[in-house]
């Protein structure tokens, strides 16, 4: 790959400078297994503590102040996607990634500690241009808008589903796009071009706001127009990781404390809750290991599966946010599951358990035609 400009590295050498010494980069994207997204009117997101980490795509890449040059890729998956992706991650000199410490280590603190060694090497592409941009909103700073405007190109990818109704593209009675089975390793790609991009113009762009629909009024309000900025040492410190990034350096506070990483944004009260609840807080949640046993006992579960404790994590991110909140906290503090949390919980393993169904009918799909898994062994 190669970029437009020489930039910082044409200035060392006419100054006499040394090279700069190449950097080792990891580039990345996540795909959910559970997303956190609302869909229906009135219905409010779970925060990213919310989410269950399904895949992972990686991009290696070595860049020496001019060029960055591809090495490798790899994909991450497995029964334990959150921890093999922070496995496969452990050790690299620097990581980046488009919402890596706003959401996918939110998400994966849930289920696997995060070391701080990890944070300490991190880049998020999303936090630093909302940054950069200012504003209470991260409006077009996603990746499609990042893309189209610091690359001249569209993304392929499709955001996310369109599915509440008046946001589909026929309307009230449109379909939701199809976002296909997408290679994370695509997107990875393209945070890496972004990236490059940032780092050698010295220039950050981004996109206009979404029109604003509203349902009272009726008409379509125009949303924030695009715009740049020039990027100083500093920021490219930063995204060369010769300084740590703010948002990783305050990754473990701002998430227990306010709910959120980037600021100012409005904090999620549920997401601060959930974070105090994370894996690296709370034992082993033995009230789900009782369920998952009984299961197990009845042939629900194969006899051959052990779950680890990060299966009965992942368990948990199957459920609501409040039911999710509610057996972490029961666990935590020695109380046993109440009979409207255990069916959730025994039906969150079963779907754990057996992939290629879940695969098949969608992780939010109800029983079709099988019988509630047996739970009489877990009475409170």
């Amino acid at each position: 790959m190669r970029s437009s400009t020489g930039g910082e590295t044409a200035q060392r050498r006419q100054a006499g400078q040394p090279r700069r010494r190449p950097i080792s980069l990891t580039f990345y994207d996540v795909d959910y297994e559970r997303g956190s997204r609302a869909h229906g009117r009135s219905v409010a997101a779970a925060p990213p503590e919310g989410g269950l980490i399904g895949r992972a795509g990686l991009v290696h890449a070595d860049f020496d102040g001019e060029h960055l040059r591809i090495t490798g890729y790899e994909i991450i998956t497995g029964p334990h996607p959150a921890s093999a992706l922070i496995n496969a991650l452990h050790g690299k000199q620097l990581i980046v990634g488009q919402g890596i410490l706003t959401a996918d280590l939110r998400a994966a603190a849930m289920v696997t500690p995060i070391p701080s060694q990890l944070l300490n090497r991190t880049i998020d592409t999303l936090a630093f241009a909302h940054r950069i941009r200012g504003g209470p909103f991260p409006t077009g700073c996603n990746l499609d808008d990042l893309v189209k405007e610091n690359l001249g190109e569209m993304r392929c990818r499709v955001r996310f589903p369109t599915s509440a109704p008046g946001l589909r593209p026929g309307g009230i009675s449109g379909m939701s796009p199809e976002r296909h089975d997408a290679d994370p390793r695509e997107d990875a790609m393209l945070v890496a071009r972004t990236w490059e991009a940032l780092v050698t113009t010295r220039t950050l762009a981004w996109g206009a706001g979404k029109p604003f629909w509203t349902h009272r009024d009726g008409d379509t309000r125009p949303g924030t127009a695009a715009g740049s900025a020039e990027l100083d040492g500093e920021h490219i410190a930063e995204l060369t990781g010769e300084q740590t990034q703010i948002e990783a350096a305050e990754w473990a506070a701002r998430i227990r404390e306010e709910g959120r990483i980037m600021r100012p944004t409005t904090p999620s009260i549920n997401g601060l809750l959930l974070a105090n609840l994370a894996a690296a807080y709370i034992p082993v949640p033995e009230p789900v290991r009782i369920i998952a046993d009984t299961l197990q006992a009845a042939g629900e579960i194969p006899s051959d599966r052990v779950l680890q404790a990060e299966d009965l994590y992942m368990a948990c991110q199957y459920l609501g946010t409040q039911q999710n909140l509610d057996v972490r906290h029961r666990s935590a503090t020695g109380k046993k599951l109440t009979k409207p949390l255990r069916e959730p919980v025994a039906w969150a393993l079963w779907q754990l358990t057996h992939p290629e169904w879940t695969a098949a009918h969608g992780t939010g799909a109800k029983r079709q035609g099988r019988p509630p898994p047996a739970t009489s062994g877990s009475r409170s």
